[in-house]
């Protein structure tokens, strides 16, 4: 009986711990990602930029917007902590007076969809910018970023900002500045401000990529030259390849790649079979000239002989100065030149290895002028 007694009374036992278990909650540490909670921040300062059309490609116009809490500069000029700043670079619809209508502004901004993603309503994601000194390397952010500065120190700790959403609205010269920004850190940005809002004003004097004022005919180009680059768009098909072509006035030599003297030039580049031989010149035949996408790419597929390369926007020296160019030396200097947008070249070979070269040509101008040569040469330089 005793026995029985003891089971009974060792099972209730059993049984009320078990009740006190289930009714004690258990903590356990949370495993993997653990969302960090967001800070917010309310700025008490804000500058803003008009970059104009910075994209060139007369779509949407950038802000550089800029808020700050505290925070200080010393005497070189950096902010000096403790505080937040929180750099944002818009992308808003473009004015074609390329003025900084700041009404503008007003929207709703989301992180761009990929680094190509230029589209109004949009902010450009943040990156390093590295800057290489002859005894350091500096790493700037960009773009758009948030950055926490420790008391006294110059220092920023970066964010660099891929995620997230601004809204900026408010009437008349009245804004409210608030959103959400998000980086690699997995930290949420909440952040709001508001005031007035004067705009200052960065917009780059647009270089003209052709100076020229009506059409032109070359009539005085005399030597050839000719530079074999081989597989220069790294196809690595050995479909074509690629033929640096001058044609020049008696008073301008080339030597490598780099034109001097006084007269006028032509720079062409001719896609020719893989297995024309340079030493014999260029092979007869029209050369249309191919387009280049909205961000000056060409598409692959197009890369075939039997054609000539555009002039690539905005840039007017070795090493970047690619395509055909028409350039009026001065003393080696440029004092007319014009980027060649359109065209066509042809080649015919005379009985004797002569090269008799035709060009129709237009400049890259809103109303393009047109740009015409033609010219028997005996002979030609290889490069």
């Amino acid at each position: 009986m005793n026995r029985q007694k003891n089971i009974i009374l060792s099972t209730l036992a059993a049984l009320s711990l078990l009740l006190l278990s289930c009714n004690t909650p258990i903590t356990e540490e949370p495993e993997g990602f653990v969302e960090k909670q967001p800070e917010e921040v309310v700025f008490t300062h804000a500058e803003v930029a008009y970059m104009g059309d910075y994209a060139g490609d007369s779509k949407v116009d950038g802000w550089m917007l800029r808020l700050y809490s505290t925070v200080e500069y010393n005497e070189k000029g950096a902010l000096v902590g403790p505080g937040v700043v929180a750099q944002i670079l818009l992308n808003s619809p473009h004015n074609t007076q390329q003025e900084a209508e700041i009404s503008l502004l007003r929207g709703i901004y989301t992180a761009q969809k990929t680094s190509a993603d230029f589209s109004p309503g949009s902010f450009i994601n943040g990156y390093i910018h590295y800057v290489d000194l002859p005894n350091e390397r500096l790493s700037l952010p960009e773009a758009t970023y948030w950055a926490k500065i420790a008391e006294g120190s110059t220092e920023m700790d970066i964010d660099i900002v891929d995620d997230g959403a601004v809204q900026i609205s408010g009437s008349g010269n009245h804004f409210v500045v608030e959103g959400t920004l998000v980086g690699p850190k997995c930290l949420k940005h909440k952040f709001s401000w508001s005031g007035t809002l004067e705009p200052t004003e960065y917009v780059e004097s647009e270089v003209s990529n052709s100076t020229l004022k009506g059409d032109l005919t070359l009539s005085g180009l005399s030597h050839l030259w000719i530079l074999d680059r081989g597989d220069y768009f790294v196809l690595r098909d050995e479909s074509c390849r690629s033929l640096l072509v001058f044609l020049t006035d008696e008073g301008v030599t080339v030597k490598a790649e780099e034109p001097s003297g006084t007269g006028s030039l032509l720079r062409l580049e001719l896609l020719v079979p893989w297995s024309w031989d340079a030493t014999q010149g260029l092979p007869e035949g029209t050369y249309p000239m191919l387009t280049r996408n909205a961000d000056t790419s060409i598409d692959r597929v197009a890369l075939t002989p039997y054609h000539s390369v555009p002039g690539l926007p905005n840039r007017f020296v070795n090493p970047y100065w690619a395509g055909a160019w028409y350039v009026e030396y001065a003393e080696g200097e440029w004092s007319e030149y014009a980027r060649i947008k359109s065209g066509e070249v042809t080649v015919v070979r005379g009985a004797n290895g002569s090269h008799t070269i035709s060009c129709t040509l237009q400049d890259s101008t809103p109303s393009p002028y047109q740009i015409e040569a033609e010219a028997t040469f005996d002979r030609f330089t290889t490069l």
